[in-house]
């Protein structure tokens, strides 16, 4: 099956500016970005990629994913298929379920549920054959879908796509990926007031530690001309034009007026809020100290994280 676009995964350790990045991206006449901005169905526990390669401890960040990891494992041997929670997921929580505004958010918001079933029977029938193809299929076959232009690229910016990077790659290896860092006090901040992360600032920031190691190791992985990496205070801030000149680039994408005036009337320093921590977090002190030995522990492993103050 030909395909006339590439997928381009932008992740990072969540709040780190992924849709930012997305968002401008899409602004570009040959950049297509998914709707949802997170497609969930690839990398979610009993994804595709579970489905294709086996989910590996490597991605797990705590002891309750090691444990649901091992009974997924265990599955076969309890008489139970994967593939129906995969299913089940499908048409379920990734095609639809509530967003922040109480709108519906998921596959819902840019296929109609024909196409989704139809690239769903197509799947099952490929993946006793070749899981590979099968797998690769149905992304193209659901971002194809979605495109109503003629595009270089389909984009999405699920966080947890560079500690998934190696499978993204044997399953899509035409794929690039842009792996967005911010600093790990403003990402723990911010992750501390959702519903999906840790809620102390504390945690947060091993949380954060956590991501941006295992997405380090992941990337490694992958042929370093798939992948681009910028810190979201250098493109928004420090280094602007420098920044936003090498994402054009490492997609090969020539100038385009939309794009360049969307970045510099809506990508401004003001929106980014960066160094709220300071005022935001108790003890800013003894929470700066533990954020800048993470960075030394980093810093060991061989992941330089730039501007620590």
């Amino acid at each position: 099956m030909a395909h006339n676009f590439s997928p381009v995964f932008i992740g990072g350790s969540g709040r780190s500016g992924t849709t930012v990045t997305l968002n401008l991206l899409q602004r570009h006449p040959q950049f297509h970005a998914s709707l949802p901005r997170e497609i969930k169905f690839l990398t979610s526990r009993h994804g595709l990629l579970d489905l294709v390669f086996t989910r590996p401890f490597s991605v797990e960040e705590d002891l309750h994913g090691y444990r649901y990891n091992v009974v997924t494992r265990a599955l076969p041997l309890l008489g139970r298929d994967q593939m129906t929670y995969f299913t089940s997921n499908l048409f379920n929580r990734w095609w639809s379920e509530e967003g922040k505004a109480g709108k519906p958010r998921g596959l819902v918001q840019s296929l109609s549920l024909e196409v989704v079933e139809k690239a769903h029977n197509e799947f099952i029938q490929t993946f006793a054959i070749d899981r590979t193809r099968a797998g690769r299929e149905f992304f193209y076959s659901l971002a194809d879908a979605q495109i109503k232009r003629d595009a270089l690229y389909f984009g999405d910016s699920t966080p947890v796509n560079m500690m998934h990077a190696d499978q993204i790659h044997k399953l899509l290896p035409e794929a690039r990926f842009i792996n967005v860092i911010r600093d790990g006090r403003d990402v723990a901040v911010s992750v501390s007031k959702e519903r999906w992360g840790p809620n102390d600032p504390y945690e947060a920031l091993s949380w954060w530690a956590n991501r941006v190691y295992r997405s380090a190791v992941s990337l490694r992985k992958v042929d370093p001309e798939s992948v681009l990496q910028f810190r979201i205070t250098d493109l928004i801030v420090y280094e602007r034009e420098k920044t936003y000149a090498d994402l054009l680039n490492f997609l090969k994408l020539e100038e385009s007026e939309v794009l360049s005036q969307y970045f510099a009337e809506q990508v401004t320093p003001e929106k980014l809020h960066s160094g709220r921590w300071r005022t935001e977090v108790k003890d800013a002190a003894r929470f700066n100290a533990k954020y800048k030995a993470l960075c030394k522990k980093l810093m060991s492993k061989g992941i330089e994280i730039k501007n620590v103050d």
